[in-house]
């Protein structure tokens, strides 16, 4: 399997955002800032409404994108195009219209009397209530001065489209596998209480997703000059995109999100310039 990614360097607060048609409340800069109910909300499904803008302020290598707490309709699609340039003239990548919900599902995972048997996506009922994230791994790094993403979702019930953070990073890819038994799963939060009589009553909590694991046997110089200066810089406050295996694409919606690192422990000697790299992190909500 591919090696797990973390967003680091992250390039969101460099971002000047423009573009697309965006209430006043709910402006397009909302993308950029916590919390993610601070949401940017369109004015309206047109596709001119549903889009924006990235510029930097320089030259920035960007492989990875994330559209985080999003309301986009099961059959919603996207673009991204990236330029090298600050005018948008050296187009450098072109996604093309891509789907927001790839499929998650084997076709021997689903029944052939089953909706989504023939895309093997979620269905509109499973996703209903759910704060996705729809990550875009570019597979190398681009140099990029512009970015714009592009929104297709002229259908969706709400009758707007709406996103909390649009997350872009340089991307940590790291160049060995965590151990075995990497762990992975959600922090319940869900209350409950006994009755009298032992009726248990319940109040469902949003659960952030989980990770934690080890990396046995990283280089030195990447543990300290990658792994160290993401904790010394990030701390437990700032936000990144994890994914933990891009070559896993069914589970891209399951295992992508934005997260914050949460204590892990201590960088370990292992070895001679080998170092045990400690991984632990949660899901913001």
């Amino acid at each position: 399997m591919e090696r797990l990614i973390f967003g680091f360097p992250r390039w969101t607060p460099d971002v000047t955002w423009s573009g697309g048609g965006w209430e006043v409340a709910y402006p397009v800069a909302n993308l950029g800032v916590l919390p993610l109910n601070r949401v940017a909300r369109s004015t309206s499904l047109t596709t001119s409404a549903t889009q924006f803008t990235m510029t930097f302020s320089a030259q920035r290598r960007v492989q990875l994108l994330g559209l985080v707490r999003h309301n986009l309709s099961i059959h919603a699609k996207m673009r991204v195009r990236i330029w090298s340039d600050a005018s948008s003239t050296v187009l450098v990548y072109d996604s093309g219209w891509i789907d927001v919900w790839p499929p998650v599902y084997l076709p021997a995972d689903l029944e052939w009397e089953d909706d989504n048997w023939w895309e093997g996506t979620y269905s509109a009922a499973e996703i209903a209530g759910t704060s996705a994230t729809r990550p875009i791994w570019l597979g190398r790094l681009y140099s990029a001065h512009v970015i714009k993403v592009e929104l297709d979702d002229v259908t969706n019930a709400a009758g707007y489209v709406q996103v909390g953070l649009c997350e872009v990073a340089q991307g940590w890819q790291v160049s060995v596998d965590p151990t075995l038994g990497f762990e992975e799963g959600f922090r319940f939060r869900t209350e409950q209480a006994d009755a009298m009589g032992g009726v248990r009553y319940f109040n469902r909590r949003e659960k952030p997703r989980v990770a934690r694991g080890e990396i046995a046997d990283l280089p030195r110089n990447e543990a300290m000059g990658r792994g160290y200066e993401m904790w010394r810089q990030f701390d437990i406050d700032t936000p990144f995109l994890v994914l933990p295996f891009p070559d896993e694409t069914l589970h891209w919606l399951r295992t992508a999100y934005l997260a914050r690192s949460v204590d892990p422990g201590r960088i370990a000697w292992a070895a001679a310039n080998r170092s045990r790299y400690p991984i632990a992190y949660e899901e913001v909500l």
